[in-house]
């Protein structure tokens, strides 16, 4: 009885805890995308035409390549555990295959839907731009992790 009290009582600060955590992991994730949206924008040099026709086909995109990305953590979670049958690594190993050639077909779709909104010359900057930007994200992520 007096167990479940204690739990009781501190499961508010608990819950609390993890809301703020998740706030502020929300807030971090909306910084990072801020900040990479501003750099694209930048380096682009997009026209009023282009703007709206490119933003609105790269979130779609990103969105999707995102979920995608979170799939294949996940299955790889799956792959590398010892707590499971061979069979299941297996398939999981499958699953991770399956959902990177997905991630490519993702890519070569987008790209003939960006390709309409700009230049070539403008989606060879993109894709420079989306590479300097994670380099220089893991890069600070280095830097936070060995302070």
């Amino acid at each position: 009885m007096k167990k479940i009290l204690i739990i009781l009582l501190l499961l508010p600060f608990v819950v609390k805890s993890q809301v703020r955590q998740g706030r502020d992991e929300g807030r971090r994730f909306q910084k990072i995308n801020s900040a990479k949206i501003g750099l694209i924008t930048e380096k682009l040099n997009l026209t009023p035409e282009q703007a709206p026709q490119f933003w609105a086909i790269y979130n779609e995109y990103d969105n999707k390549k995102i979920e995608l990305r979170k799939n294949i953590r996940r299955s790889m979670e799956d792959a590398v555990s010892l707590a499971t049958t061979d069979d299941k690594i297996i398939a999981a190993q499958k699953q991770i295959i399956a959902l990177r050639r997905r991630e490519i077909d993702l890519e070569e779709e987008y790209m003939s839907k960006i390709l309409k909104t700009i230049t070539p010359r403008q989606f060879s900057e993109l894709k420079r731009t989306e590479m300097n930007f994670n380099k220089m994200l893991i890069e600070k992520l280095n830097d936070k992790a060995d302070n």
